[in-house]
């Protein structure tokens, strides 16, 4: 069975700039932050949750005591200003195109030759990972990938397990590394306000894609 991608596009020009070699990538606080009921959108884009139903059981190791905190979540959150994305489905479906309003859908046929182009293309102090996204249920325990940024990139609630995504990531500083990023116990949900200062876009130009791509019209 062959195995493609393929990037859902709201107009044909974006679609032919793609395929000329332009891969338009977004930093995961511009996700965080889109408002678009959920589709392209995640205010957890980022954030590992960790939110059992029963409590978080939390040990306070100075005074030698365990205790639950009712409503609360355990949240890892990678440097999100510093990850970009960007974002692919492994389905060609015409719900998705309905959902994405998109016009035209690019498949990528060579998925391993896609890769060797953006990591050519990128400055060699770039870290560069690739993989399809795990979609989790917040009552789930997250280790080990609270303390792993790209898997933390690659995860996502079970909610939008219809996306069946797939994404490129690099970073230009080390916010893909080992224990890079930050950690906190939430006790209740607020409303989170955006930080346009965060969002990034980076154009990658690599060289022609016609050779690994083909275009579906809808």
């Amino acid at each position: 069975m062959r195995h493609s991608l393929f990037k859902y596009f709201t107009d044909r020009k974006w679609a032919e700039a793609f395929l000329n070699g332009e891969v338009l990538f977004r930093s995961l606080s511009y996700f965080r932050d889109y408002e678009d009921k959920n589709v392209r959108g995640d205010h957890k884009e980022g954030v590992s949750v960790f939110r059992p139903g029963g409590g978080l059981i939390v040990t306070n190791h100075t005074q030698g005591r365990t205790f639950t905190m009712t409503d609360s979540a355990f949240e890892a959150i990678a440097n999100q200003e510093d990850i970009f994305a960007f974002c692919v489905s492994r389905s060609l479906t015409d719900e998705l195109c309905k959902t994405f309003g998109a016009v035209v859908s690019v498949e990528i046929l060579k998925i391993p030759i896609l890769c060797e182009r953006i990591k050519s293309a990128l400055p060699e102090t770039a870290t560069f990972r690739a993989g399809r996204v795990e979609y989790y249920d917040p009552n789930d325990a997250p280790n080990p990938r609270w303390a792993l940024p790209d898997q933390i990139a690659l995860s996502k609630f079970e909610g939008y397990k219809w996306q069946n995504e797939f994404r490129f990531l690099f970073s230009l500083t080390n916010a893909l590394q080992f224990e890079i990023g930050s950690h906190r116990i939430v006790m209740r949900e607020g409303a989170q306000v955006p930080k346009p200062d965060e969002h990034h876009e980076y154009l990658l130009k690599t060289r022609s894609l016609v050779d690994i791509c083909r275009i579906h019209e809808f």
